[in-house]
This record gives structure tokens, sequence and C-alpha cells, in this order.
């Protein structure tokens, strides 16, 4: 039985577009990454909290052969062809989708660089292709009522704000209202700075009852 062959298959616009890579790369070494947020806390030093899925990216390094190699017959255009396809998808902005047959991978990628090497005497093109992910931005849209009742008050100058405040609980600590109120456990300090008076010197100490303002 014929032993199967890996299939690495890079096109454009849905498929209208295709190469198949004559000569596969010797590796294939794509990376995805996690976006974990290292930070450093007063009296607890660093802790790393998790965070979503990186982008994946790799590059693919091989050779399309000239007509004077014996993997010729393998190639369906001359090397420069196949470059200039490339290229074309690269300055065009095009995302493309890189199918590795035998490895599950199937990807929308945007090309990021091309390099290529010429040999003296060698009508091959060696290549290295960048990639990275393409991931489109989903932005979630938000119906507004426009219609405003006439309350009598559009009026009336806004003579004061009133500050947000908040009464500490058991089991409260700065990151985690930082959390609560910002989003981000990393913005402590804003409620630390604000309440310095109430809380001393040291933020990790805080106590129930004690009342903060929340800038």
């Amino acid at each position: 039985m014929a032993r199967k062959r890996r299939i690495i298959e890079i096109s454009a616009r849905n498929r209208r577009e295709s190469i198949t890579l004559p000569i596969n790369p010797p590796e294939i070494d794509f990376t995805e990454t996690q976006l974990n947020q290292k930070v450093t806390l007063l009296n607890m030093g660093e802790v790393n909290l998790a965070g979503n899925r990186g982008l994946v990216t790799g590059p693919l390094s091989s050779f399309f052969p000239g007509s004077r190699s014996p993997f010729y017959h393998l190639a369906d255009m001359e090397p420069e062809e196949y470059i200039q396809k490339l290229k074309k998808w690269k300055d065009g902005g095009n995302a493309v989708r890189v199918i590795v047959s035998d490895m599950d991978f199937n990807k929308a990628m945007l090309i990021d660089g091309i390099r290529q090497q010429y040999r003296e005497g060698d009508g091959d093109i060696y290549y290295t292709v960048d990639f990275s992910e393409n991931r489109t931005l989903n932005v979630p849209t938000v119906k507004v009522d426009t219609k405003v009742r006439d309350n009598g008050l559009g009026d009336r100058p806004n003579t004061q704000e009133n500050p947000k405040t908040y009464t500490v609980k058991s089991g409260d600590c700065l990151w985690n209202l930082a959390k609560k109120f910002y989003g981000d456990g990393a913005q402590y300090t804003k409620i630390y700075e604000a309440n310095k008076g109430v809380i001393g010197g040291d933020p990790n100490k805080i106590y129930p009852g004690q009342v903060y303002t929340i800038p």
C-alpha cells in the first residue's frame, strides 16, 4: 500500500486561487500562545493571571524546484511564479487558508513576510513564509433608543457629582474591588490612593466596615 503523502495547500479567495507546495518543509512548527498577564503586587510578589488564547503563528520553509532539479516534475509552475503569487496575496492583504492534510491544520492566516534565497548555479528558489492567524474583530451592536421624554429637567445644571462609595465586607481585598468596579484587578492602586487616609500605609490590610470612595 502506498504511503500517504502530506499535502500542504495555501489558497485565497475561497480557494479560487491556490498553490500546493511541491516540496514539503522538513518540519512544521506553528506556535499557539496564551495571553497570560504577569503583575507584581505589594507584599505578594509576582502573580500570573490567566488570559485568552493568542494568535497561531509560524513559518513554512522549503524550496521551489527549478527545471534542472530532480523534483521539478512535482511542481505545477516555475519557482518565480510561486513567489509572485505569494507576494500578490501578501501585498494585497489577502487572508489565505493554510491546510496541512495529515495534521488536522486548517486556518485562515495572513502572510507577514517572505524571505527568498538564490544559490549560485541553482535554479531552485529557497524560501521562508511567515504566517500569523487571521482573527476578525466581532464588535456587538447596541440598539439605542434616541427618544428622550422631556421631564423639564433638561436645562438644570449638574451642580454636583455623587462619588461612588463602598463598605468593605469580610473577605474583600483591593484587587477584588478593582476587578469588581474596573474589570481589572491591577488597578487596585486607584482605590488605594483615593483612600490612603482610611487604609493607612499597607494596601493589603483592609477591614470590614471601612467605607471607601471609588474614583
